[in-house]
């Protein structure tokens, strides 16, 4: 087989499997727009093997911190923490939030891979957490696990029934070989459980946990009170609520956004005020949650024939010859290349030739 031919399949291949995750994004299904994540990275001896390059904790590190931009930018009304697993405990190194640049730089922050990974304890954390989190947002921990081994200090089906009774939904990513014990948890709560093949399947895996979650029934619809804070600039320096704490990153501004019940401030939005409990947001964050609960309708596959035109979205001519094909609105009845129609479907959703028109 000549290396063209096996870069041709493998591209073919990486197209296949893209399509298919748009195809799997259900419509006319209610969804948990608003998220509670905890994010469990395994940073047991077992992350120090070279199978990812460098090693697998350095490239989760920074697979892990596009996950978070990429996840914010999905979910901009949804908070995200951050569990590591070693020694056979767990830390949490981060609360539950929506401050993108401290759940980067604190992922970036973790170093060295210590003794072995424990199950139990790093979802007792969790659990601890979610359990306070209101009914209406939906409960969720995605576990990154390279070991093929838990040290658990009980029977692991405990923690199993608290999470099922808390109503939280695990899902499992493994970067060694499948493990039933992580079957059996994304089974019994309703996540996810997928092995990667390797770096890049990692990454779409992760990018596949970006999308809402469909609701649970146990879930309440319920009116939630949010405040929309202007940004105001006042004479008077004064200190933000987000890092009021962190004395090394205090800095005294006169510029930020006000909760228009407390009026307290903040230096950025979404966020959860400190003093009276409001939801602060801004209006693009809502919108951009909106799409999740009308996702746009997948294009036809159209083959594509001698002198065919070009692509709506790009202008680039399409590809013709045999097996060459494009994708088609079905309103506009437009054509797309492939390059343009995952633009539109991934980042952009909505189909540009039915707005111009």
């Amino acid at each position: 087989v000549s290396t063209q031919s096996t870069g041709d399949s493998t591209a073919a291949s990486a197209k296949r499997e893209k399509r298919r995750l748009i195809q799997q994004r259900l419509s006319n299904v209610k969804l948990g727009v608003m998220r509670h994540l905890f994010v469990v990275l395994d940073q047991s001896q077992n992350m120090e093997d070279t199978d990812l390059k460098p090693c697998r904790f350095i490239c989760l590190k920074r697979l892990t911190e596009g996950f978070i931009m990429e996840f914010y930018d999905q979910n901009p009304i949804s908070q995200i923490g951050l569990i590591m697993g070693r020694n056979g405990k767990g830390y949490k190194v981060s609360e539950l939030s929506s401050n993108i640049n401290k759940h980067a730089s604190i992922v970036q922050q973790q170093s060295g891979c210590e003794g072995q990974f424990s199950l139990f304890n790093t979802l007792q954390l969790a659990h601890k957490t979610l359990t306070g989190m209101p009914s209406y947002a939906s409960r969720e921990v995605l576990l990154i696990a390279g070991s093929l081994t838990s040290v658990d200090p009980r029977p692991i089906q405990e923690i199993i029934t608290s999470m099922v009774e808390g109503n939280i939904r695990v899902s499992v990513i493994g970067l060694s070989a499948s493990v039933q014990i992580f079957n059996r948890v994304a089974a019994a709560t309703g996540g996810s459980y997928h092995v990667m093949l390797d770096e890049q399947h990692l990454q779409e895996l992760l990018r596949f946990h970006c999308t809402p979650p469909t609701a649970t029934p146990t879930m309440e619809p319920t009116l939630v009170k949010m405040g929309f804070p202007p940004h105001t600039s006042t004479g008077a320096l004064a200190v933000c609520q987000c890092h009021v704490d962190e004395r090394e990153k205090c800095e005294l501004s006169t510029t930020g956004f006000t909760c228009p019940t407390c009026k307290s401030r903040y230096c950025e939005v979404p966020v959860e005020c400190r003093l009276c409990s409001l939801t602060l947001v801004c209006a693009p964050h809502l919108a951009r949650s909106y799409h999740h609960l009308f996702p746009l309708h997948l294009f036809k596959e159209v083959e594509m024939g001698m002198g065919d035109g070009r692509c709506a979205g790009c202008e680039g001519e399409l590809s013709a010859g045999d097996g060459a094909v494009s994708y088609q609105c079905g309103e506009c009845l437009k054509l797309f290349c492939y390059t343009c129609d995952l633009f539109i479907h991934d980042m952009l959703h909505h189909c540009p030739g039915c707005e111009g028109s």
